[in-house]
């Protein structure tokens, strides 16, 4: 039998915290607008920001959604446009039509006839990011998946990878769009400002 002594030093136990890895797939010119984008700011501040990069980027883009999912707010609408506004980014051969997945017929683009070289199909090319996640935010948003299942008819089927791709993809086609000043501005300094808490 355990002495008590013994027993509560497992809960005092310092014990390693796993971090989940989640890939952020997106095609490549996103990510080379993230990172124009933090040059940019690099630029417009005049400073060597290091840890700034896309890493950053992406988990800033998701504390921001885990404060909404925190302070309670109905995301509803938000996710399942965010689905159906930018899943088609995340499947290189696939659109997505109503709930239904089907094969787009591409149309190869005219190439030059060279010998010894490789053809082009006019497909994008993607990367994948890997970005840890702190367990107890992993935990966060896997309740949140569950409440949404049982709250709402339409079950959510969606995971963390496809929940930080597709959170990438909306910041970077906003910033394509053009941003207001003040918009802009006001994200360059939210930021900085999460970036000096470093």
């Amino acid at each position: 039998m355990l002495t008590l002594k013994s027993w509560t030093s497992f809960f005092n136990r310092e014990t390693p915290e796993f971090y989940k890895t989640v890939k952020v797939r997106a095609p490549r010119d996103f990510f080379n607008r993230a990172e124009v984008f933090i040059e940019d700011i690099q630029y417009t501040t005049n400073e060597d920001l290091l840890g700034m990069n896309i890493t950053f980027l992406v988990k800033l883009l998701f504390d921001n959604f885990l404060d909404h999912v925190r302070q309670d707010k109905d995301l509803y609408d938000y996710v399942l446009d965010l689905r159906e506004n930018y899943s088609h980014f995340l499947n290189t051969n696939t659109s997505v039509v109503g709930n239904n997945l089907r094969e787009i017929n591409r149309v190869e683009k005219f190439q030059w006839s060279l010998s010894n070289v490789s053809s082009m199909t006019g497909a994008r090319d993607y990367l994948t990011l890997n970005v840890d996640i702190h367990p107890r935010e992993v935990n966060r948003i896997a309740v949140f998946f569950d409440d949404w299942d049982c709250k709402y008819e339409i079950p959510l089927e969606m995971d963390l990878n496809e929940l930080l791709s597709l959170l990438f993809i909306e910041f970077i086609t906003e910033l394509r769009n053009g941003l207001a000043e003040e918009t802009k501005k006001e994200i360059i300094a939210s930021i900085l400002k999460k970036w000096e808490e470093l």
